[in-house]
């Protein structure tokens, strides 16, 4: 089955799923779908190579739906809360390397919580994800489990900033895929006129990487596990995927315009740079153009 299948058909699914709820639950639920989204991707380095030789630039395209399966609200006086029950499908064509296409289907339970009597306006959100990607070469398929926790403030009305930390660890055929990795946030909204939002932010993130690149002494002295990678060419082009222990410092300024109260533009350029044991590193840019339309 393919990728493009299976993304349509979750699409269905959400929709009658949320119809069926609905129409049972309609005290405690708004379920069925919640928003469409298009991502144009331009990547420096879908690789996460070191070297020039093995760094080449693609461009991708991502369709996303999102639903909401069940909602329920847990609001008293002041501190309006609610835990809901969601679920997302997208579906990611790159235009330069179509090995590197995927699937992902993410069930997830979020709670939230707002302290509305504060100055600060505190809102903390919590989530648990299960998912599931589905690669256009074999040896990326995973399941994933992904934990969440933030807390956004609201000092003015015109400027928000979060802080969180997530957890992911996923779970691939191919143990060079295996990887658990831990992230800490900090990001801003700037809102300097009406419909127009700038944003910044700085994550870092402790864990296991995967790079695909030529083989040398040093990679395989240090790497955990080695693969060879047929979205790059495989053995043919000697080409591998190699684990490695890495941190990762990922700058991000972007910008927001709402269109509509329904459809909003988002610009993001992301500078990622990773280093690794024994002087390993890379660099990488990308720049997100996304569409959103929220129901």
């Amino acid at each position: 089955m393919s990728g493009a299948f299976r993304y349509l058909l979750l699409v269905g699914v959400l929709t009658g799923t949320g119809v069926a709820v609905a129409a049972d639950k309609k005290s405690e639920s708004t379920a069925g779908i919640t928003g469409f989204d298009l991502k144009i991707i331009s990547d420096s380095n879908p690789a996460k190579a070191e070297f020039e030789r093995d760094i080449e630039e693609t461009n991708s395209f991502r369709a996303r739906v999102t639903g909401n399966l069940l909602s329920k609200d847990l609001s008293v006086a002041s501190f309006p809360s609610g835990l809901s029950l969601n679920a997302s499908a997208s579906y990611e064509h790159n235009a330069d390397i179509e090995e590197l296409g995927e699937s992902r289907y993410r069930i997830s339970a979020d709670w939230f919580r707002e302290n509305a009597t504060s100055s600060l306006a505190p809102f903390y959100r919590m989530s648990f994800g299960l998912g599931y990607l589905d690669s256009e070469t074999q040896i990326r398929d995973s399941a994933i489990v992904d934990l969440s926790a933030s807390v956004n403030f609201q000092p003015t009305d015109f400027f928000d900033s979060t802080v969180g930390a997530s957890l992911e660890v996923r779970d691939a055929d191919t143990t060079v895929f295996d990887t658990t990795k831990a992230t800490v946030f900090l990001t801003g909204n700037f809102a300097p006129v009406e419909r127009l939002i700038l944003r910044a932010g700085f994550r870092y993130v402790f864990g296991h990487e995967v790079s695909t690149a030529t083989p040398t002494l040093n990679i395989v002295n240090t790497a955990e596990a080695i693969e060879a990678d047929d979205a790059f060419g495989g053995r043919a082009a000697n080409r591998f995927a190699y684990l490695l222990d890495a941190n990762s410092a990922i700058f991000e300024v972007g910008a927001g315009y709402l269109l509509t109260d329904a459809i909003e533009a988002n610009l993001l350029y992301r500078i990622v740079s990773t280093t690794a044991d024994n002087d390993i590193g890379y660099d990488r840019n990308m720049l997100e153009l996304t569409f959103s339309y929220s129901l």
